[in-house]
């Protein structure tokens, strides 16, 4: 997060590409190094040319926005909605066993990457204990079978 312009707007730079959640009229900011959060309220949300997204909010000034860069930006799940049958949030993936369409183990998810991609990177353990760098476009995700934490995908070798 970092100031934008003179009137207290700031930029997000957001965990993966796409139009910014409009429908949130709030957020809440944590400052690295605190465990507290308050929260902001929203005026508007735009799209920036570089994917970031600016937030105007009523309660900043440039000066105020100056004290808080590099916050962290949370919003809770249940504002965005339920999700679709072929969606999952991404942090559902950690310690999920990785696992090709017949059954063969790829690995486990010990994280996700941030990344320019419009798709999730995936940090994998593999079955020898290698770090590997999975990305995954949405062509490549077959299915998340969230009970059992498998997470089945198509990706090439």
């Amino acid at each position: 997060m970092r100031p934008h312009g003179l009137r207290g707007a700031f930029t997000i730079k957001p965990l993966s590409p796409g139009p910014p959640p409009d429908f949130l009229t709030h957020i809440q900011l944590q400052i690295p190094g605190s465990e507290e959060t308050f929260s902001v309220p929203v005026r508007t949300w735009k799209s920036a040319s570089s994917g970031h997204w600016i937030v105007e909010s009523p309660d900043f000034t440039l000066e105020r926005v100056q004290t808080i860069r590099n916050a962290i930006v949370l919003a809770p799940a249940e504002d965005f909605g339920p999700l679709d049958d072929d969606e999952v949030w991404v942090e559902d993936l950690i310690g999920s066993a990785v696992v090709w369409p017949d059954g063969k183990a790829r690995g486990q998810v010990t994280g996700v990457m941030e990344s320019p991609a419009p798709y999730p990177v995936l940090v994998l353990s593999d079955p020898e204990g290698r770090e590997i760098f999975l990305p995954l476009p949405s062509e490549h995700f077959i299915s998340f079978d969230e009970d059992g934490k498998i997470l089945v995908v198509s990706t090439p070798e």
